[in-house]
């Protein structure tokens, strides 16, 4: 019955706003507030700290509610690797250390101060693996501390978000899944019953020639065939997309939730993806 009565609130930071919205009931859940805070990305040394400044100012009046706060991290956040796999491994503390020299090997000494994480996949699949700063992930746990009724339970790359809201939209011959934000996309394969590769590219991909031209690119430098489906997910408009030859491009919409309006409520989209 307690559990039942803590209200859901979904938050996302992006580089320029962190979106808030508080979702009440559980059964028939339902949008009962929502906000933007804006920020500067240009506001200290990181990229994440003007977003966490912001949150961590609006946090003070939630602390004091029985919230279960979901965090979701744009992709400009977060880094991505698709890990080949490795009969050598047994253990999750072995998983990290792979991971760990992986993203070491391409960023450099500045992943050890990374937290990471590492998807399940089946034997033999490459594993999907993540790194976020450790130093933006502390900042978040002290917006919501231990004590205050406001809980922390769960923080989230937005492509993963994106992989579990949208999962059953994979056909079974598998598809790209194409992730648009402001000045970045972030795009997976999913192949063979499994994720075979990830990129994360920054800069203005607001059109579908974009999008084709960084497939077409990813597509030669994977070295293998490729499903034509293309799940995009962007907050611009969907429709009268051109057709492109050996490519299939199709939107990807929010589940139904009351209190969302599509053509209003685009700017609260990534922290509704965890919903």
């Amino acid at each position: 019955m307690l559990r039942l009565s803590r209200e859901r609130l979904l938050v996302s930071l992006a580089p320029s706003e962190v979106a808030l919205v508080r979702v009440e009931g559980r059964l028939r859940p339902h949008i009962a507030e929502k906000s933007i805070l804006s920020c500067d990305p240009q506001y200290g040394a990181e990229p994440w700290q003007g977003a966490a400044a912001a949150l961590e100012s609006a946090a003070k009046a939630l602390r004091v509610r029985p919230l279960d706060v979901t965090v979701v991290l744009s992709n400009h956040f977060v880094r991505y690797a698709a890990l080949p796999w490795s009969d050598a491994l047994d253990s999750a503390e072995e998983d990290l250390a792979y991971a760990q020299h992986g993203f070491t090997r391409i960023y450099g000494e500045r992943a050890k101060g990374w937290t990471l994480r590492v998807a399940e996949a089946p034997a033999g699949a490459p594993r999907l693996a993540s790194a976020v700063d450790s130093a933006l992930i502390e900042a978040l746990r002290g917006c919501f501390p231990k004590g205050a009724k406001a809980r922390l339970v769960s923080l989230q790359p937005y492509l993963m978000s994106a992989v579990n809201c949208w999962r059953g939209e994979i056909p079974a011959q598998g598809a790209w899944l194409v992730v648009v934000e402001p000045e970045r996309v972030c795009l997976a394969l999913h192949s063979r019953g499994r994720w075979q590769a990830v990129q994360s590219a920054k800069g203005a991909f607001e059109v579908p020639e974009d999008w084709v031209a960084l497939l077409e690119r990813e597509r030669v430098r994977i070295e293998t065939d490729s499903p034509e489906t293309v799940l995009v997910r962007t907050e611009a408009a969907s429709r009268g997309w051109p057709k492109f030859p050996g490519w299939s491009l199709r939107a990807l919409s929010l589940p139904a939730l009351k209190g969302y309006l599509p053509l209003e409520d685009e700017r609260y989209a990534l922290a509704l993806a965890a919903t």
